[in-house]
């Protein structure tokens, strides 16, 4: 199937204009135009974040380059931390510690339980931990995280708190400069609704004036060389991924021009119409907390493979599962675009390819 339309938890369908700005002829990235662009794309992130500019970074890269430049910019060998995990993108974190040399400490929860924060206190009391990691929606499981209450013990706590916001982003409330966290990143596929390839960080003051004389051990990965860049455009470390940031900026201006807080709205009502759906129709979701952004639900039966061949032979590409219930398991993703009407009918056409395998 050529084309088809993307209902899988990123990256999503793009509108026409980003689509434009995305097949434009290429630019020199040291160019005027690219200049201002970027300087544009980046005040526009840093307005999403709720961030001062002055500590919000613009790269290119993966969502998962987020992670690992926290680590690398900011962790010294030994350092402590303490990964709260309730999904697969949880355990991605402890890993990526564990390379670097941290002691890591997982913390785990069953996807469909919220963190228990007076477990998350019990264990920040027990031992000094200098980081405790958080994917605030992971997409293996359609869980949102509390992300103020767990950002709230863990600031007690005197630890510094980092937030996976790949996933959420642009789909929930947030202010970074008000929330309890110190470190959040994002990526451009997902919520924003641009094509993949930018990585947004956002800096808390505190992280950067504890953490900000500690040696990078990457050069690309040190987001301490990235910040001068963000003030400057024009000074080189690496050459950006020039067509993504300019779609990406046409992205954020749709952001803005719909209104955040309707883009907001909009994203909370395609969750709780996935969730009632789903939950109409017998079947599982994994997580009992609605997400804006993904649902992941079990259908009991092992057809996952079958119901996902079918809506890809009808133009509609959806989810498996990850991990031991892959076989049972559906996702379906609504970000970015996604109208309650194309949400609606892909829901419906899982249905009719359920029952018909079924039968």
């Amino acid at each position: 199937m050529d084309n088809p339309i993307l209902m899988i938890p990123g990256p999503t369908n793009l509108s026409d204009d980003v689509l434009k700005a995305l097949c434009q002829p290429m630019i020199g990235h040291t160019s005027q135009e690219f200049y201002e662009e970027f300087k544009e794309a980046h005040s526009l992130t840093s307005k999403l974040f709720g961030s001062d500019p002055e500590r919000t970074v613009l790269f290119s890269g993966s969502g998962t380059f987020g992670m690992e430049a926290l680590f690398s910019s900011f962790a010294k060998p030994g350092d402590n931390v303490l990964s709260i995990v309730n999904g697969y993108f949880g355990d991605r974190f402890a890993e990526i510690g564990s390379i670097y040399g941290l002691n890591v400490k997982t913390i785990k929860f069953e996807p469909h339980e919220d963190v228990d924060l007076e477990l998350v206190k019990n264990e920040l009391s027990s031992k000094s931990y200098d980081f405790v990691t958080l994917t605030h929606i992971d997409t293996s499981t359609g869980t949102m995280n509390d992300l103020r209450g767990v950002g709230k013990v863990v600031k007690e706590q005197g630890a510094f708190f980092v937030v996976d916001m790949v996933s959420s982003l642009g789909c929930v409330e947030f202010n970074f400069d008000t929330e309890p966290v110190d470190y959040a990143f994002s990526a451009s596929q997902k919520c924003v609704g641009a094509p993949p390839g930018a990585i947004m960080v956002a800096l808390s003051k505190e992280l950067l004036e504890k953490r900000g004389s500690v040696k990078g051990r990457s050069y690309y990965f040190d987001l301490k060389r990235w910040l001068p860049v963000m003030r400057d455009p024009s000074i080189y470390l690496s050459t950006p991924n020039v067509a993504v940031m300019r779609a990406l900026r046409v992205a954020l201006n749709e952001v803005f021009e719909e209104g955040l807080q309707n883009k907001i709205r909009r994203h909370k009502e395609l969750g709780e119409i996935a969730y009632e759906f789903v939950v109409k129709r017998g079947w599982q979701p994994l997580s009992k907390r609605p997400s804006p952004s993904v649902i992941a639900f079990d259908l009991g039966k092992p057809v996952a493979n079958e119901v996902a061949k079918s809506l890809y032979k009808q133009g509609i590409l959806v989810a498996r599962g990850l991990g031991a219930l892959s076989s049972r398991v559906i996702r379906v993703g609504y970000m970015g675009w996604t109208t309650k009407e194309l949400l609606y009918n892909t829901l419906k056409k899982i249905e009719d390819a359920f029952n018909e395998i079924r039968h």
